[in-house]
């Protein structure tokens, strides 16, 4: 009984072995960590040869299909056979880590003997894979075991699935228009904001045009088409792009920022961060160009946990402070955040690859470029609504001082034959309604008064408030002198009828001086000058009347 007892004791605490694994067609397109054994070599130095004699260190994987920052080298053992029908069907070995540096696979040749195929990003595209793809995908033999080494200082990530030939092209398929639907919407989004940022000159369509592109090749090195594409025989460009292509988008959403939320001038605290985050970024960008690799891996991932709540930060103070856009910033930041923290669960082996999650990091990119674009168009119309209220009186919603300006310059510009003419209006009695009954009162009075004197003129004319109780008229210059008398009239009716405010009714009058371009004067100063002088002279008439610039006097 004691030796029983002995015997099972020993049982539980010797490694288990994964059992072998039965090639069948229902497992076509299986992730199959959880049926492999692993081992992890400390050192990484430990000579292939030596680590297939071993085969006893290797236990149940138990799923795990990625290291994170752990160092060492991390081997997988499949033992397998294939099921009756299955035997000299073409199957793939599919290894689609995201990013790895070196990955090599050990099978048995013609001859039985166990062949070493290197691949990862430290070779070439062709040299790596036995298949046109972006994956690694390596033949399966007809008898096992095979064994996969994955090594990477960044952070090794290897999953692995089975796929039966007909299934694996149909997945190809699938995933090369998913993911060319998100290349192709971020790329459209490119050209079109980067005509707005031409047109608009605002740097900040600049910004987001560089964030997205560097987004875009970001995405595209992620799933190797990169790779595939445009660095085939230079895997040093490839296995560089894991930390200076993150870093040109870091460095490329600080940039747009900045700019959005123009932080120079809202939060020069936090602006102030944002450019120690640019030249980190920078530095990380120069040291891996240098030839560094863990450690610029290792300040990228530590830098990125500071720079995501700084920019929370910055985007919840300025929407406190007013800034619409950042509802929708927060918005797509925190869209992007989710398909981020899916993509580094991935990464380090705690989420199993699907399209969920090979899918996720493009798709919230993607959604949050779409929402940054609302976000900039929001910006703009705020940013046009802020200078349309900037040409127009707050209290009674006329045109003001600069907007009589700008028309002023329209009209003179347009060279008419007939010229046009200025009318500058000033109230009569209205000092006593603020002084007896409040500003609030006269507000009110003088908000009435303007309605009125708009709907005196034309839409091509031009009512605006200058001052407290003065007013101008600018007719254009198809007013005929027959047209301006009427206008002058019918600005004494108006201003002349009592207006009732709070039950009280106040009558007023006004004082209305004429002058005509270019008779008496070239410039809207000179011109204002000679209406002013004529109103003055109304004033000293008694008010409630007008006159032209020439002195005379018309009831």
């Amino acid at each position: 009984m004691p030796l029983l007892l002995l015997a099972l004791l020993l049982m539980r605490i010797a490694p288990a072995h994964a059992d072998e694994l039965l090639i069948e067609r229902g497992l076509s397109g299986a992730v199959i960590n959880k049926r492999m054994a692993a081992v992890t070599d400390v050192t990484a130095r430990t000579p292939w040869p030596q680590m297939l004699a071993e085969s006893q260190r290797f236990t149940p994987a138990s799923g795990r299909s990625g290291a994170g920052l752990e160092s060492g080298a991390h081997w997988l053992k499949l033992d397998f056979h294939r099921a009756e029908a299955e035997r000299g069907t073409p199957w793939w070995l599919v290894v689609e880590p995201l990013n790895l540096y070196d990955l090599r696979l050990y099978r048995r040749n013609a001859h039985g003997e166990f062949e070493e195929l290197v691949s990862g990003e430290r070779v070439s595209f062709a040299a790596g894979r036995e298949r046109e793809w972006r994956q690694y995908a390596f033949t399966l033999p007809e008898h096992g075991p095979v064994y996969l080494r994955a090594y990477d200082p960044g952070g090794a990530s290897f999953p692995v699935a089975l796929w039966h030939q007909d299934d694996l092209e149909h997945h190809e398929r699938l995933g090369e228009l998913l993911l060319g639907s998100i290349y192709g919407a971020l790329l459209a989004m490119c050209f079109y904001n980067f005509f707005l940022a031409l047109s608009l000159r605002d740097p900040a369509y600049g910004w987001y045009v560089a964030t997205t592109l560097a987004l875009g090749v970001f995405l595209t090195y992620l799933h190797g088409h990169a790779a595939q594409w445009w660095w085939r025989d230079w895997p040093q460009w490839v296995a560089m792009g894991r930390v200076v292509l993150p870093s040109l988008w870091g460095l490329a959403l600080a940039g747009f920022i900045m700019s959005f939320f123009r932080t120079r001038i809202y939060l020069p605290g936090a602006h102030r961060l944002l450019q120690v985050i640019v030249l980190s970024y920078l530095f990380i960008i120069a040291m891996r160009l240098a030839g560094a690799h863990a450690l610029p891996s290792l300040m990228l991932t530590i830098q990125s946990l500071p720079a995501v709540g700084l920019v929370f930060y910055i985007a919840i103070r300025r929407w406190h402070q007013g800034m619409v856009g950042a509802r929708y910033f927060l918005s797509a930041y925190g869209i992007v955040m989710v398909g981020t923290v899916i993509f580094l669960l991935r990464i380090c082996g705690l989420l199993m690859p699907s399209p969920l999650t090979e899918l996720a990091m493009p798709v919230t990119a993607t959604l949050e470029s779409l929402v940054f674009s609302l976000a900039l168009a929001g910006r703009i119309k705020n940013l046009r609504h802020a200078s349309e209220v900037a040409f127009i009186d707050e209290l009674t919603g006329l045109p003001n001082r600069r907007a009589l300006e700008q028309r002023f310059k329209l009209y003179a510009d347009s060279k008419a034959d007939q010229g046009f003419s200025l009318l500058t209006v000033d109230l009569d009695k209205f000092k006593p309604v603020n002084d007896l009954w409040g500003h609030a009162e006269g507000d009110q009075v003088l908000r009435a008064l303007a309605q009125r004197m708009q709907s005196c003129v034309r839409h091509e004319d031009l009512v605006a408030r200058v001052g407290g109780d003065e007013f101008v008229v600018l007719l254009s210059p198809s007013a005929s002198k027959g047209m301006v008398s009427t206008v002058v009239n019918r600005l004494l009716e108006v201003t002349r009828a009592p207006v009732h405010i709070s039950g009280r009714s106040h009558s007023l009058s006004a004082s209305v001086g004429l002058a005509h371009y270019p008779n008496h004067g070239c410039s809207l100063a000179e011109l204002s000058r000679h209406a002013d002088m004529a109103m003055y002279e109304a004033k000293r008439a008694g008010g409630d009347t007008w006159r032209a610039a020439t002195g005379t006097i018309r009831n």
